[in-house]
């Protein structure tokens, strides 16, 4: 059965300060004066950045121009130290992945010895990246004040609900992506505009690859979302290299 997993490529603590950097502007500007009030150049990792902060719900990214959230100006207005960690856990758990780690072990001792094994066998997130994706998980809970020290949790909601998006950057991945492909049952590759925006012109694109262990679909919206298509493709570059095709 296919999994839907979602989840940012660089840490709150990144977002937050893209969201730092756009707030300075008035609230919202081009993606090329917050990445040069950040020092940083246009790139992938500026994107991802970007993504991030998005997906964790502090920015919004209309055709390149960023602006701050309703979120964003909650943290900046706190008035108590509390109610700035509380909207850090409510943007911390928004994306799907991390809010249902939390749910799987809310109430327990985080198991760091193997937490990037379980990243990968219960989670799915792609092996070359778990390392990533757990550190990102541990610094973003610590500094929104529900992982303590001792990886216990400290306190939190109630009831968190684990999103399943089926909007843009969303991955489905089977149990097992990476079997050996059989030339004459290889994967199938649909890649077609699905959206439009007003004037008719394409607005994003999905693309689908198919096949033995693979189901995969991504709506690619931005440029960062190509990244994760080259994951896939990898996946898939090693099985046929293992069957010598």
């Amino acid at each position: 059965m296919a999994k839907i997993i979602d989840y940012p490529r660089t840490s709150l603590r990144s977002a937050l300060q893209l969201a730092d950097a756009v707030d300075g502007f008035a609230g919202s500007c081009s993606a090329e004066l917050a990445a040069e009030k950040l020092g940083k150049k246009i790139s992938g990792a500026f994107a991802a950045q970007i993504g991030s902060a998005v997906k964790f719900g502090l920015i919004e990214n209309k055709k390149s121009k960023l602006s701050v959230t309703p979120m964003y100006r909650n943290y900046k207005l706190a008035y108590t130290p509390a109610e700035e960690a509380s909207v850090l856990r409510e943007a911390f758990l928004l994306p799907p992945l991390f809010s249902s780690i939390y749910n799987r072990f809310k109430g327990q001792k985080l198991p760091i010895e193997h937490f990037e094994k379980m990243l990968m066998k219960e989670f799915h997130v792609p092996d070359d990246i778990s390392s990533r994706v757990a550190s990102y998980f541990l610094d973003g809970a610590k500094l929104s004040g529900l992982l303590g020290t001792d990886n216990t949790w400290l306190e939190g909601k109630d009831d968190v609900q684990s999103a399943e998006f089926e909007e843009t950057n969303v991955i489905e991945v089977d149990d097992d992506v990476s079997p050996p492909i059989n030339r004459n049952n290889g994967p199938t590759r649909d890649f077609h505009s699905n959206q439009t925006d007003s004037s008719g012109k394409s607005a994003a694109y999905q693309l689908e690859i198919r096949g033995p262990g693979i189901n995969f679909s991504i709506t690619i919206g931005e440029e960062d979302d190509l990244e994760i298509v080259q994951i896939m493709l990898k996946k898939i570059s090693k099985a046929l290299k293992l069957e010598g095709i």
